[in-house]
């Protein structure tokens, strides 16, 4: 039996999947290599440049070996800037419960993430457990899947690509604090409230011992915030999928 191999589209998937490869680098949980097995980030690296290596014009995809190592760095490049542009937009989220925690005064005890085996504030873990688990359940991530496809518009970067990309990935920051303060706001007014009150039973009763009645107060006042504020969170990830999605067209021009 002879088996007959196209090369361009040997080369094609070749540079398909150093930029898939790439994007899963910084895109959770595939970021985190001792909790997903190397076996499994190379599968959907695999996976996805089989799924978009025919994307790839001809002009596209050099058949010299300076040509392909250029293009290998180029992938490298693209891959990376488009997974770090979702992991700082999707990682405004857990900032929003840690900002919970600080305000709340719970987060002397951290626990281990297991995404990326840092120590998380509680309510930070949690929101972050909540927006992954709404990720998957509304297809989030075939959004961001189509997104990376879309990417493939776009041939190489420029000197004027750059200076796109640094734009949009300054504006992701600023869109990961204004994102994450505004998750937590519901929360941490409720808080700021309610410290203002137990700072005006200090001043109406010296004798009460309010830093002991505080802690409590606060704790359970934040608990009971997170419950109802936590339904604002996958309005705000939607919000955020879709601008992942707008930075591929602002930083390389996809479709």
């Amino acid at each position: 039996m002879t088996v007959s191999l196209d090369a361009h589209w040997l080369l094609g998937f070749l540079l398909a999947f150093v930029r898939a490869g790439a994007w899963l680098a910084f895109v959770p949980p595939f970021a985190n290599r001792r909790v997903i097995p190397p076996i499994a980030l190379v599968g959907v690296a695999g996976g996805l440049a089989v799924l978009t290596a025919p994307q790839l014009p001809a002009g596209a995809v050099p058949t010299d070996t300076p040509g392909l190592i250029g293009a290998v760095v180029v992938q490298v490049a693209m891959g990376s800037a488009l997974g770090l542009s979702v992991r700082i937009l999707l990682a405004a989220v857990t900032a929003a419960g840690s900002f919970v925690d600080l305000f709340g005064g719970i987060n002397l005890p951290p626990s281990m993430d297991p995404l990326d085996e840092n120590q998380t504030p509680l309510v930070g873990q949690f929101y972050e457990q909540v927006a992954v688990a709404l990720l998957f359940v509304t297809n989030g991530e075939m959004l961001l899947v189509r997104g990376f496809e879309t990417s493939f518009a776009a041939t190489g970067l420029s000197l004027s690509g750059t200076g796109r990309l640094a734009g949009t990935l300054s504006a992701d920051l600023a869109t990961f604090f204004t994102a994450a303060l505004e998750i937590a706001a519901p929360v941490i007014v409720v808080l700021f409230t309610a410290q203002i009150g137990l700072a005006l039973l200090a001043k109406a009763a010296p004798l009460v011992n309010v830093w002991w009645l505080g802690f409590p107060v606060q704790v359970l006042l934040s608990l009971a915030a997170v419950g109802i504020a936590i339904h604002v969170v996958p309005g705000f990830l939607g919000h955020l999928v879709d601008r992942s999605l707008q930075d591929i067209g602002a930083m390389f021009g996809g479709r």
